[in-house]
């Protein structure tokens, strides 16, 4: 264990730190003018270009190298630090005055940081799943401890604890936490919050805040103590589990993460690695992730790129696998080459614990529209961070493998949900633009009005036959065929010929129905929930017999929106070889019911 005067003086130093993040007032006003100066250059490179599809992609792939060439400098700004630390210690131990007391006073950021915990949470995961990610933990360098976060206590979750102990027979524990610590610091900041209105104080958020994480964190320990879980020893436990009662993934990595600043705290740790129960993780993916930001100490996150472990299972998931390392490894580099990535990933996550306990507790706490938020958990973490000044990377160069949904359905699902919490964080935190770099706002207005802009025009020439901008067929070759020859040539992720199969394929199954998932998700951004189904084969069965009115309220969408492209691609085909009114009515109705009728049955209908 570290000694206490330690931990203080280096928690002294990482205050001094966090304050310094918070850039100047020039700067901000330099990041505001970047900011309006952004809406007229995506305008113009879009409205008034010729070739606007092509051009986003070079732009793209030019800072997708910048940022791959930033990351292996800080990898290399780290090698050379942890050089110079073996080079100063090889001299100490040369030195005949060398005595214990000259090494106590070395700073402790001396000390070799790279090693990190794992927190891993999950809701009743499909048991063979949840063994392959937990295995491959095994394998993991850099990870001194393994925590597995379990969202419920009833028996049906216990197939999960059952997978636990089977993979960790030995140094391993379960612990079930009584009351969900998300809960504990609803209530303290609720109850502090009350004292400071009672005894006529001046309300302070903050303040409240901080009492309410610090009463987690004593509960932790003192949950810990009370289990007698030794941490740090010869014989202590390396892999814990902990299981409470059901609530949502937000609950689980609130537990999971106050627990985690404990056990690390213990044991010296510096880092942690966050992911999802269904991540299975390679050899070096949690080491390179977290040497990309240990160099750096106003860095506070990093994330590495994802691909898909179960891409041959349906075509469904062979066209995610083709979206994964082709569409969103290149769009998620659009900001990160200026240290201001706007989404860790949640599969695949990397925190400096120094960043973590002044976000948590808002983090969970998080209102929007009045209503309190649960689906946008790794972007809120992202801009909680952003908001204080931290850095956030992207390692797109380094990989783990994810599940992907095996149905339409399903996968359309999840992108909601996805999109939802990206308008939250995107359109909500007008702040954080102010605080970054301009390139970050640029990427928002891109996501955010890029996919609107396109839904509108379809729906401007399905009723008045007018084009609302020029669109080139062309455009979209050259745009094909320059992202397929990078991501062949540059992509992390080794294709094979049967991954180029499904290149092309995998550009339209994103792309097409990415406009309407845009607007349907602006219209529900409220609506909540762990976004896909329990896999477990009981609950699977339960699924299935989910009402005809849901599956309408959540896939309708989808329905109505390939009706109306196809009836536009039937107009614009039958205008152009020059059919009379009547033949082209005809040819459009004929179209839209015939792909309504496809849309429903791949997504409602299969239900």
């Amino acid at each position: 264990m570290i000694p206490k005067e330690k931990i203080d003086r280096d928690g002294d130093h990482r205050d001094a730190v966090i304050e310094g993040h918070f850039p100047s007032t020039s700067r901000m006003f330099l990041n505001f003018l970047g900011c309006l100066l952004a809406i007229p250059v995506y305008y113009f490179s879009t409205v008034h270009s010729r070739y606007p599809v092509t051009l986003d992609i070079v732009i793209t792939i030019a800072l997708t190298e910048l940022n791959r060439y930033i990351v292996e400098r800080r990898r290399a700004d780290f090698a050379r630090s942890e050089q110079q630390l073996a080079e100063e210690t090889r001299s100490w131990n040369e030195k005949e005055e060398w005595s214990p007391v000259h090494l106590e006073t070395q700073p402790l950021s001396a000390a070799p940081r790279l090693e990190c915990l794992a927190a891993v949470v999950g809701w009743r995961e499909d048991p063979a799943l949840y063994t392959r990610a937990l295995e491959s933990y095994k394998s993991a360098r850099t990870c001194a401890f393994f925590l597995a976060g379990i969202d419920g206590d009833e028996a049906e979750d216990q197939d999960m604890v059952t997978v636990f102990s089977q993979v960790f027979p030995d140094h391993s524990a379960v612990i079930h936490v009584p009351e969900p610590l998300g809960e504990v610091a609803e209530r303290i900041r609720d109850k502090t919050l009350a004292i400071q209105r009672q005894q006529g104080q001046s309300i302070n958020v903050a303040e409240a805040e901080a009492v309410a994480m610090q009463t987690c964190l004593n509960l932790a320990r003192t949950i810990l103590n009370q289990h007698n879980i030794q941490i740090g020893t010869p014989n202590g436990i390396r892999q814990l589990c902990l299981k409470q009662r059901h609530m949502h993934k937000k609950g689980i990595m609130f537990t999971a993460y106050v627990f985690s600043l404990i056990i690390a705290d213990i044991l010296g740790i510096e880092f942690m690695w966050s992911s999802d129960s269904d991540t299975i993780v390679f050899p070096d993916s949690l080491e390179q992730t977290i040497n990309s930001i240990a160099s750096d100490p106003k860095a506070g996150g990093a994330s590495s790129g994802l691909v898909v472990h179960n891409s041959r299972e349906t075509a469904v998931t062979s066209l995610a696998s083709a979206v994964y390392w082709g569409e969103l490894y290149l769009t998620r580099s659009t900001p990160a080459c200026t240290g201001t990535s706007d989404c860790q990933s949640g599969p695949s996550t990397a925190f400096r614990l120094a960043a973590l306990p002044a976000i948590l507790v808002p983090w969970y706490l998080q209102v929007a529209f009045g209503k309190r938020m649960i689906v946008n958990e790794d972007r809120h973490l992202t801009t909680n961070l952003l908001l204080r000044g931290w850095n956030v990377i992207f390692a797109s160069d380094t990989l783990a493998a994810t599940d992907t949904p095996t149905t339409m359905a399903r996968w359309l699902k999840q992108q909601v949900r996805w999109a939802r919490a990206t308008h939250i964080e995107s359109l909500l935190r007008p702040k954080v633009y102010i605080l970054s770099h301009p390139l970050l706002f640029y990427g928002m207005v891109k996501r955010e009005f890029g996919p609107a802009i396109g839904a509108f025009a379809v729906m401007w020439y399905f009723f008045t036959s007018h084009m609302f901008i020029t669109i080139s067929v062309m455009d979209f070759v050259y745009r094909i065929m320059i992202s397929s020859a990078y991501n062949f040539l540059r992509n992390p992720h080794r294709l094979t010929q049967k991954d180029l199969v499904w290149t092309v394929p995998g550009v339209f199954f994103y792309y097409i129905p990415l406009p309407a998932v845009q607007i349907y998700s602006m219209l529900t951004m409220a609506a909540d929930g762990w976004g896909t189904s329990m896999r477990a084969s009981g609950d699977m069965e339960r699924a299935k017999r989910e009402s005809r009115r849901k599956a309408w309220f959540e896939l309708g969408f989808f329905v109505v929106w390939m009706s109306i492209v196809a009836g536009v691609i039937a107009k614009a085909l039958t205008s152009y070889y020059g059919f009379v009114w009547h033949e082209r009515m005809a040819a459009t109705l004929v179209a839209m019911g015939a792909a309504g009728f496809a849309a429903w049955k791949i997504t409602i209908g299969a239900q």
